[in-house]
C-alpha cells in the first residue's frame, strides 16, 4: 500500500488561522506606529546605547508571533502528540527569522501594489516555511529528507541576509557583535538539528558557532564594507564552522574533510576580499 502523504501534513484550518495571523501581523507592521525605544547598558566601562525605531520594534514583535504560531502548529503534530516531552523551540529558529526577513523587505516596499503584493508572496512564502518545518518533524516521513536540505539552505541564506541587514544598519561594535552571534549561534542551532544531532548537544555547538562569529563579526563591523560584501566576508567563517562542527558531531570529520572545507574556506574568503576591495 502506498503512503498517505495526507497524514503528514498540517491541518488546512490551522493553516488557514495562520494566514490570517501573518496577514494581520505584516498589516500592523506597516500601519501601527509604535514610538522608538531606547536601550542603555555599560561594557567594560563604556556605555552603549541601541535604539529601536518603531518599524524595527514591530519587526520584532512580528517574528515572535510568527514563531509562536510555528510552536502551535508544530505541536498539533502526531509526532508530538505522542511524547509531550519533546521540544519545539527548535522549531521557531527559521520561520522567525524568515518573518524578519521578509518583514525588512515590505518594509522597503513603496505604497499601493507592489506593497500589497509583497504582503502576498510573503504570507505564501511563509506558510511553505512552516510547511517544509512541519514535514521535517517525523523521521518517518517520506518526505523528510528534501524538507531538511530545503530548510539547511534556506538557513544559509537567512543567515547571509542577516548578515547583511546587521551591517546596513551601522551598529556599534559591541551591538553588532552580539547580534551577529546569536543569528550565528540560533542557525547553527537548527542547522545541527537538521543533521539528527541531539538539541542539547547541537546547542553547546552552536554556542561554540556563535561565540566565533560574534568575534569575526565584531572585527569587520570596523570595516567599512557594502552590507553585501559584509554578508560574504561572515558567510564563510560560518560556512566552515558550521561543517566542520557538524561533521564532528556526526563522528565523521577526518583530515581529508579538514581539507575540503579549508579549501572552499580559503577560496571564497579570497573572493569575498577581492569583492570588498573593488566595492569599498
Amino acid at each position: 500500500m502506498g503512503v498517505n502523504s495526507a497524514q503528514y501534513l498540517p491541518s488546512r484550518d490551522r493553516l488557514s488561522v495562520l494566514t490570517a495571523i501573518i496577514v494581520l501581523a505584516y498589516a500592523l507592521a506597516r500601519f501601527l506606529d509604535l514610538p522608538a525605544r531606547s536601550l542603555t547598558a555599560t561594557l567594560l566601562g563604556s556605555p552603549l546605547r541601541l535604539e529601536l525605531s518603531g518599524p524595527g520594534l514591530m519587526l520584532l514583535l512580528v517574528a515572535a508571533l510568527i514563531s509562536t504560531g510555528s510552536d502551535t502548529l508544530m505541536r498539533s503534530h502526531p509526532y508530538y502528540a505522542n511524547a509531550s516531552s519533546r521540544r519545539t523551540i527548535i522549531h521557531w529558529v527559521v520561520p522567525g527569522a524568515t518573518a524578519l526577513v521578509l518583514g525588512a523587505a515590505l518594509n522597503q516596499a513603496a505604497s499601493g501594489a507592489a506593497w500589497w503584493t509583497g504582503l502576498a508572496v510573503s504570507a505564501l512564502a511563509l506558510l511553505a516555511v512552516l510547511v517544509v518545518e512541519y514535514r521535517v518533524v517525523d523521521p518517518a516521513d517520506p518526505a523528510r529528507d528534501a524538507a531538511a536540505v530545503a530548510l539547511g539552505a534556506l538557513s544559509y541564506a537567512l543567515a547571509a541576509v542577516l548578515f547583511g541587514l546587521l551591517r546596513s544598519v551601522s551598529a556599534r561594535a559591541a551591538i553588532a557583535a552580539t547580534v551577529g552571534g546569536v543569528t550565528a549561534l540560533a542557525l547553527a542551532w537548527r542547522l545541527f538539528a537538521l543533521h539528527g544531532a541531539p538539541l542539547r548537544r547541537a546547542a553547546v555547538y552552536a554556542a561554540l558557532t556563535g561565540a566565533i562569529m560574534a568575534q569575526v563579526t565584531w572585527g569587520l563591523n570596523y570595516w567599512r564594507v557594502t552590507p553585501l560584501a559584509f554578508a560574504l566576508l561572515t558567510m564563510v567563517p560560518f560556512y566552515f564552522c558550521v561543517g566542520v562542527l557538524r561533521e564532528h558531531l556526526a563522528g565523521s570529520l577526518t583530515r581529508r574533510g579538514w581539507l575540503e572545507y579549508g579549501v572552499v574556506a580559503a577560496l571564497g574568503l579570497a573572493a569575498a576580499v577581492v569583492y570588498a576591495l573593488g566595492s569599498g
